[in-house]
Protein backbone atom coordinates (compact mmCIF):
# COMPACT_ATOMS: atom_id res chain seq x y z
CA UNK A 1 0.00 0.00 0.00
CA UNK A 2 2.90 2.55 0.85
CA UNK A 3 4.74 1.54 -2.60
CA UNK A 4 0.94 2.45 -4.41
CA UNK A 5 0.61 5.62 -2.36
CA UNK A 6 3.74 7.37 -2.05
CA UNK A 7 4.32 6.91 -6.10
CA UNK A 8 0.63 7.93 -6.53
CA UNK A 9 0.16 4.87 -8.76
CA UNK A 10 -3.57 4.38 -7.64
CA UNK A 11 -6.09 5.78 -10.21
CA UNK A 12 -7.95 9.46 -9.35
CA UNK A 13 -10.81 7.19 -10.60
CA UNK A 14 -11.11 4.99 -7.95
CA UNK A 15 -13.06 5.91 -4.72
CA UNK A 16 -13.53 2.13 -3.05
CA UNK A 17 -10.98 1.17 -0.51
CA UNK A 18 -8.65 3.42 -0.07
CA UNK A 19 -8.42 6.43 2.85
CA UNK A 20 -9.85 10.17 2.29
CA UNK A 21 -12.07 8.17 -0.76
CA UNK A 22 -15.75 6.66 -0.22
CA UNK A 23 -18.69 6.27 -1.77
CA UNK A 24 -20.02 10.16 -0.79
CA UNK A 25 -16.98 11.91 -2.22
CA UNK A 26 -17.30 10.11 -5.50
CA UNK A 27 -21.24 11.19 -5.76
CA UNK A 28 -20.63 15.20 -4.69
CA UNK A 29 -17.70 14.65 -7.75
CA UNK A 30 -19.42 13.31 -9.92
CA UNK A 31 -22.94 15.35 -9.43
CA UNK A 32 -20.68 18.54 -9.45
CA UNK A 33 -19.15 17.32 -13.05
CA UNK A 34 -22.75 16.47 -14.03
CA UNK A 35 -24.16 19.22 -13.31
CA UNK A 36 -21.46 21.69 -14.74
CA UNK A 37 -22.05 20.01 -18.03
CA UNK A 38 -25.65 20.34 -18.36
CA UNK A 39 -25.64 24.04 -17.78
CA UNK A 40 -24.36 24.27 -20.95
CA UNK A 41 -27.34 22.06 -22.56
CA UNK A 42 -27.39 18.63 -23.82
CA UNK A 43 -27.65 15.47 -21.63
CA UNK A 44 -25.82 13.22 -19.74
CA UNK A 45 -25.76 9.56 -21.01
CA UNK A 46 -24.52 6.79 -18.11
CA UNK A 47 -23.50 3.04 -18.53
CA UNK A 48 -23.71 1.28 -15.29
CA UNK A 49 -21.90 -2.01 -15.82
CA UNK A 50 -21.40 -4.99 -13.41
CA UNK A 51 -18.65 -7.35 -13.51
CA UNK A 52 -19.85 -10.69 -12.89
CA UNK A 53 -18.30 -12.42 -9.71
CA UNK A 54 -15.23 -10.27 -10.17
CA UNK A 55 -13.82 -11.03 -6.84
CA UNK A 56 -13.83 -14.59 -7.77
CA UNK A 57 -12.76 -14.45 -11.40
CA UNK A 58 -9.47 -12.42 -10.85
CA UNK A 59 -6.77 -14.99 -12.88
CA UNK A 60 -4.02 -15.05 -10.46
CA UNK A 61 -1.13 -15.30 -12.74
CA UNK A 62 -2.23 -12.09 -14.19
CA UNK A 63 -2.90 -10.35 -10.92
CA UNK A 64 0.85 -11.32 -10.20
CA UNK A 65 2.31 -9.93 -13.46
CA UNK A 66 0.67 -6.69 -12.80
CA UNK A 67 2.25 -6.45 -9.42
CA UNK A 68 5.70 -6.72 -11.37
CA UNK A 69 4.58 -4.08 -13.78
CA UNK A 70 4.05 -1.75 -10.87
CA UNK A 71 7.59 -2.59 -9.40
CA UNK A 72 6.17 -4.03 -6.06
CA UNK A 73 9.13 -5.44 -4.37
CA UNK A 74 9.64 -9.03 -5.20
CA UNK A 75 9.50 -10.78 -1.62
CA UNK A 76 6.06 -9.18 -1.59
CA UNK A 77 5.10 -10.82 -4.66
CA UNK A 78 6.54 -13.71 -3.43
CA UNK A 79 4.70 -13.83 -0.09
CA UNK A 80 1.42 -12.66 -2.32
CA UNK A 81 1.91 -15.70 -4.58
CA UNK A 82 2.16 -17.89 -1.62
CA UNK A 83 -1.41 -16.92 -0.36
CA UNK A 84 -3.24 -17.06 -3.53
CA UNK A 85 -1.35 -19.86 -5.11
CA UNK A 86 -1.49 -23.83 -4.43
CA UNK A 87 -5.48 -23.03 -2.94
CA UNK A 88 -7.96 -26.16 -3.41
CA UNK A 89 -11.70 -27.10 -3.66
CA UNK A 90 -13.89 -29.58 -3.52
CA UNK A 91 -17.54 -29.69 -3.75
CA UNK A 92 -19.71 -31.68 -1.59
CA UNK A 93 -23.15 -33.39 -2.69
CA UNK A 94 -25.56 -36.26 -1.01
CA UNK A 95 -22.08 -36.85 0.99
CA UNK A 96 -20.23 -37.67 -2.20
CA UNK A 97 -17.10 -35.29 -2.62
CA UNK A 98 -15.91 -34.56 -6.13
CA UNK A 99 -11.80 -34.65 -6.92
CA UNK A 100 -9.77 -31.56 -5.39
CA UNK A 101 -9.15 -29.35 -8.20
CA UNK A 102 -6.51 -26.29 -7.97
CA UNK A 103 -8.27 -22.99 -7.79
CA UNK A 104 -6.54 -20.44 -10.58
CA UNK A 105 -8.74 -17.48 -9.43
CA UNK A 106 -10.57 -15.58 -7.31
CA UNK A 107 -9.48 -13.47 -4.65
CA UNK A 108 -10.26 -14.65 -0.85
CA UNK A 109 -13.08 -12.41 0.16
CA UNK A 110 -13.24 -11.39 3.97
CA UNK A 111 -9.48 -10.87 4.27
CA UNK A 112 -7.35 -7.55 4.97
CA UNK A 113 -5.19 -8.37 1.47
CA UNK A 114 -8.21 -9.20 -0.68
CA UNK A 115 -9.47 -5.60 -1.10
CA UNK A 116 -6.25 -3.45 -1.99
CA UNK A 117 -5.56 -6.57 -4.58
CA UNK A 118 -8.79 -6.04 -6.51
CA UNK A 119 -8.27 -2.32 -6.62
CA UNK A 120 -4.48 -3.43 -7.64
CA UNK A 121 -5.95 -5.25 -10.44
CA UNK A 122 -8.37 -3.21 -12.21
CA UNK A 123 -6.70 -0.49 -11.64
CA UNK A 124 -5.55 0.61 -15.36
CA UNK A 125 -9.23 0.48 -16.17
CA UNK A 126 -9.87 4.15 -16.56
CA UNK A 127 -6.53 4.09 -19.09
CA UNK A 128 -8.78 2.88 -21.72
CA UNK A 129 -11.57 4.85 -21.53
CA UNK A 130 -10.82 7.95 -24.67
CA UNK A 131 -11.37 10.61 -21.61
CA UNK A 132 -10.18 9.00 -17.65
CA UNK A 133 -12.37 11.73 -15.88
CA UNK A 134 -15.46 10.22 -17.83
CA UNK A 135 -15.38 6.85 -15.51
CA UNK A 136 -15.94 6.38 -11.72
CA UNK A 137 -14.84 3.12 -10.22
CA UNK A 138 -15.74 1.87 -6.58
CA UNK A 139 -14.34 -0.97 -6.09
CA UNK A 140 -15.83 -3.37 -8.86
CA UNK A 141 -19.08 -0.73 -9.63
CA UNK A 142 -17.75 1.28 -12.88
CA UNK A 143 -20.09 3.63 -14.31
CA UNK A 144 -19.17 5.42 -17.82
CA UNK A 145 -20.67 8.81 -18.73
CA UNK A 146 -20.84 11.32 -21.37
CA UNK A 147 -21.19 14.87 -22.33
CA UNK A 148 -24.34 13.98 -24.97
CA UNK A 149 -24.99 17.45 -27.29
CA UNK A 150 -24.05 15.50 -30.73
CA UNK A 151 -24.77 12.32 -32.64
CA UNK A 152 -20.94 11.79 -32.35
CA UNK A 153 -20.93 12.10 -28.47
CA UNK A 154 -23.13 9.20 -28.73
CA UNK A 155 -20.57 7.30 -30.88
CA UNK A 156 -17.85 8.11 -28.46
CA UNK A 157 -19.78 6.91 -25.36
CA UNK A 158 -20.60 3.60 -27.29
CA UNK A 159 -16.74 3.61 -28.38
CA UNK A 160 -15.04 3.42 -24.39
CA UNK A 161 -18.04 0.65 -23.76
CA UNK A 162 -16.63 -1.35 -26.45
CA UNK A 163 -12.88 -0.48 -24.94
CA UNK A 164 -13.90 -1.68 -21.36
CA UNK A 165 -15.18 -4.84 -22.80
CA UNK A 166 -12.45 -5.40 -24.42
CA UNK A 167 -10.14 -4.72 -21.20
CA UNK A 168 -12.58 -7.22 -19.11
CA UNK A 169 -12.18 -9.67 -22.14
CA UNK A 170 -7.90 -9.10 -22.30
CA UNK A 171 -8.07 -9.72 -18.29
CA UNK A 172 -10.54 -12.43 -17.97
CA UNK A 173 -13.52 -10.87 -16.46
CA UNK A 174 -16.47 -10.91 -17.62
CA UNK A 175 -19.44 -8.03 -18.16
CA UNK A 176 -22.82 -9.47 -17.09
CA UNK A 177 -24.52 -8.29 -19.69
CA UNK A 178 -28.02 -8.60 -18.03
CA UNK A 179 -27.61 -5.87 -15.42
CA UNK A 180 -25.41 -3.54 -17.57
CA UNK A 181 -28.03 -0.34 -17.85
CA UNK A 182 -27.85 2.99 -19.54
CA UNK A 183 -29.47 5.79 -18.07
CA UNK A 184 -29.51 9.44 -19.23
CA UNK A 185 -29.85 12.60 -17.25
CA UNK A 186 -31.47 16.14 -18.15
CA UNK A 187 -34.16 18.49 -18.35
CA UNK A 188 -34.73 17.25 -21.93
CA UNK A 189 -33.87 13.95 -22.50
CA UNK A 190 -33.61 12.27 -25.91
CA UNK A 191 -33.89 8.27 -25.09
CA UNK A 192 -33.45 7.54 -28.84
CA UNK A 193 -29.91 6.57 -28.95
CA UNK A 194 -29.64 2.73 -27.25
CA UNK A 195 -25.89 1.39 -26.06
CA UNK A 196 -24.75 -2.31 -26.89
CA UNK A 197 -22.58 -4.74 -25.42
CA UNK A 198 -21.51 -8.26 -26.76
CA UNK A 199 -22.76 -11.39 -25.92
CA UNK A 200 -20.86 -14.78 -27.62
CA UNK A 201 -20.38 -12.13 -30.57
CA UNK A 202 -23.88 -10.77 -30.99
CA UNK A 203 -24.73 -6.92 -30.01
CA UNK A 204 -26.64 -6.96 -26.78
CA UNK A 205 -28.83 -3.70 -26.48
CA UNK A 206 -28.47 -2.27 -23.54
CA UNK A 207 -31.65 -1.91 -21.45
CA UNK A 208 -32.49 1.60 -20.98
CA UNK A 209 -33.56 2.81 -17.42
CA UNK A 210 -35.94 5.99 -15.77
CA UNK A 211 -33.78 5.64 -12.24
CA UNK A 212 -31.18 3.67 -10.74
CA UNK A 213 -29.80 3.35 -7.56
CA UNK A 214 -25.75 4.26 -7.55
CA UNK A 215 -24.21 3.59 -4.27
CA UNK A 216 -27.14 4.09 -2.52
CA UNK A 217 -28.87 6.72 -3.63
CA UNK A 218 -31.22 6.67 -6.81
CA UNK A 219 -30.69 9.19 -9.42
CA UNK A 220 -33.87 9.69 -11.44
CA UNK A 221 -33.60 11.07 -15.31
CA UNK A 222 -34.60 14.70 -14.42
CA UNK A 223 -31.99 14.52 -11.61
CA UNK A 224 -34.92 15.79 -8.52
CA UNK A 225 -34.58 12.79 -6.37
CA UNK A 226 -37.94 12.91 -5.43
CA UNK A 227 -37.82 8.41 -5.09
CA UNK A 228 -35.07 8.70 -2.76
CA UNK A 229 -36.55 11.52 -0.73
CA UNK A 230 -39.89 9.36 -0.46
CA UNK A 231 -38.20 6.27 0.19
CA UNK A 232 -36.04 7.94 2.98
CA UNK A 233 -39.02 9.48 4.68
CA UNK A 234 -40.75 5.82 4.32
CA UNK A 235 -37.86 4.00 6.20
CA UNK A 236 -37.82 7.02 8.73
CA UNK A 237 -41.79 6.40 9.28
CA UNK A 238 -41.51 2.95 9.83
CA UNK A 239 -38.70 3.19 12.46
CA UNK A 240 -40.87 5.25 14.05
CA UNK A 241 -43.63 3.37 14.29
CA UNK A 242 -41.39 0.20 15.78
Amino acid sequence: MKHFLDNQLFSTQQYGFLKGRSTVIQLIKMFDVWTELLEEGGQIDVIYTDLEKAFDKVPHNRLLLKLRYYRVNSNIIDWIRSFLINRKQRVKLNNIFSFWCVVLSGIPQGSILGPLLFIIFINDLPEVCEEIKNIFLYADDAKLFRHIKTQLDHVKLQNMINNVQLWTEKWQLNLNVDKCVSVSFGCRVDDSYSYYLQREGIDCKLQRLQAFKDLGVTFQTDLSFRNHIVDKINKANNFKDL
